[in-house]
This record gives structure tokens, C-alpha cells and sequence, in this order.
């Protein structure tokens, strides 16, 4: 091989090759083939996860995922978490004052179900005044990266008033350049909410509020939510480490939809998404820590 220049001996011992293997190239050709064909009848959609195999499975709770509109689902068993993608104003807000920590975390988990599929250069807005930045603290990267969201596509707003929040809010909403957003601010006033929820479904994009506990409810927000903490399950892999994040989930308000009904939900930090949490072991247990909690809050 090495004495002859112009390769007539590598490309004979090639072609014997090609030749010698011709049938199984053709059978891999044919099921490469058949694959395809079979691809090709399941619909792809960039915003939802590939339908579960079998008829028994369960859908997920995460409204980015499991509420496709060919999806089952049982309504009486899953919150109707996919009004939280509909362009307009959401309500969140912590059952009391310890509880904002929790309602943080459910809505940064909402915010990465929300932005799902969408271009992934997109910034999201988080924009949160002051006072809340005094009271609960800063934006934590590691935290933030639990919930599958990456520090450097959030573009985090810092501002003195509610005012000047929802005027931010308002801005990013008709800029077209967002994929999410997140108001961490005691916005009070009709007008306000009424320009935010307006804006938010002119510019195709939900938006989520996050307020105090004691907040009137806004008028021209489309849902409204309470969320609690709720005692986490063991971890899988340690037992005595504290599982994934729990939440009591109440819905107050949502077109079409009963209010009071409340669920638990657990953050799947695997696939970044919620999930209907298992029953608890020690009922006795989350019922003292939650008449522990009201008390301390003075509810």
C-alpha cells in the first residue's frame, strides 16, 4: 500500500469492503428508515416534552409540559397550573409573613416552566423593590440554578418604589425581548395592576407577581394563588437529608375554575418540573408544624 502513490490498491480493498458488507449496510438503511417513519408520526412541539409511553401514565403538573391540548389529564387530581402560561397579570402571595421564602421558590419554579422551550438567549426579568430586597435578601445563584434557571439569562432589576417596579414591568412587557418575567413588589394600586394585565396580554407574555401576604387582591389579574410551605419527604439517595420542596397550593381565583381547592405539590429537581407530592408518612407531624407556623405569624 505504502509503495503505491496514487491509492489504486486502498480504494480495490474499499470497494471489496463496501461490497462485502453491501447487505447490512442496506438492512441498517431500512431501519434507520422504519425509525423514521415512526418520528415522524409523533408531533413535536418546542414548548412540550414528548408524549408519556404507555396508558398509564400520568401526566406532570409542570403547565410548560403536561397541559398541551392533546394532553389527558385529570382535572380533579392536578392543579390547572397551565392558566399560569396565559398572557396576563398572576397573583402569588405567601398564606403568611414566613412564608414568603416558599412562595419565592414556587414562583422561580413557575417562571422556569414558563419559559420552557423558548429561545434560550432570551433574558428573563426579575425585577423586585427595596423593601423586599431588605427583608428577604438577594438573589442567590446556586439557589437559582436548583430550579434550572441559569444567573446569567436573568437581567435583575433593583428598584425604590412599587411604582417604579411596575413601570419596569410594564417597559419589559412591551419590549418584545423577554421570554419571562417576575415582579417581587407590593403593587397596590388599580391602575397599576390594570396597566400591567393589559400590557402583559398585548405583549403575549404572563406575568407574575409576587406580593405580601396582607396585599388587597388586584383587580385584571387573571389568576391568584396562595402558597405555604409544606414538610418535605425524605431525599431518595440520604434519608437524613431534607427532600426536594414542598408546597400547599390554594387557588383563590382563576376564570372557569372552583376557588379554595389546594393542593401539594414537589419541585422534581431532575427534570425541573412540578409534581403532585406523595402522601405524607407523619400527617401529625405537618399538622403541628403548620399550627406552629399560623401562630408564629399571628393568623
Amino acid at each position: 500500500m505504502a509503495h503505491n502513490p496514487d491509492g489504486a490498491e486502498r480504494s480495490s480493498v474499499t470497494s471489496a469492503g463496501v461490497a462485502e458488507a453491501g447487505g447490512r449496510e442496506k438492512h441498517l438503511i431500512e431501519r434507520l428508515r422504519s425509525l423514521i417513519r415512526k418520528l415522524e408520526q409523533v408531533p413535536v412541539s418546542f414548548h412540550h416534552h414528548p408524549p408519556a409511553t404507555g396508558a398509564g401514565a400520568a401526566p406532570s403538573a409542570c403547565f410548560s409540559s403536561s397541559f398541551a391540548d392533546n394532553a389527558p389529564r385529570d382535572e380533579t387530581a392536578f392543579p390547572p397550573l397551565h392558566r399560569l402560561g396565559e398572557p396576563g397579570l398572576h397573583e402569588l402571595k405567601p398564606a403568611a409573613y414566613g412564608d414568603m421564602p416558599a412562595a419565592l421558590g414556587f414562583a422561580l419554579g413557575a417562571l422556569r416552566c414558563q419559559v420552557r422551550g423558548i429561545e434560550e438567549d432570551a433574558p428573563l426579568l426579575w425585577c423586585l423593590t427595596e423593601n423586599q430586597l431588605k427583608e428577604w435578601g438577594a438573589p442567590y445563584a446556586p439557589g437559582l440554578l436548583g430550579f434550572g434557571l441559569d444567573p446569567a439569562r436573568l437581567l435583575i432589576v433593583r428598584v425604590r418604589t412599587p411604582k417604579d417596579a411596575a413601570w419596569t414591568l410594564e417597559e419589559g412587557l412591551k419590549s418584545g425581548a423577554l421570554a419571562g418575567l417576575l415582579g417581587q413588589a407590593e403593587i397596590d394600586k388599580p391602575v397599576m395592576a390594570r396597566r400591567l394585565g393589559l400590557a402583559a396580554k398585548q405583549g403575549g407574555l404572563p406575568c407574575l407577581l409576587l406580593s405580601d401576604h396582607r396585599q388587597a387582591s388586584l383587580p385584571g389579574s387573571l389568576t391568584r394563588w396562595r402558597i405555604a410551605p409544606v414538610l418535605s419527604g425524605p431525599e431518595p439517595f440520604d434519608k437524613q437529608s431534607p427532600g426536594p420542596p414542598r408546597w400547599r397550593l390554594t387557588l383563590e381565583r382563576a376564570n372557569g375554575e372552583p376557588p379554595g381547592q389546594s393542593w401539594i405539590l414537589e419541585w422534581n429537581r431532575h427534570a425541573y418540573d412540578f409534581r403532585l407530592a406523595a402522601p405524607l408518612a407523619d400527617r401529625t407531624a405537618e399538622t403541628g408544624a403548620d399550627q406552629k407556623r399560623r401562630s408564629s405569624s399571628g393568623a
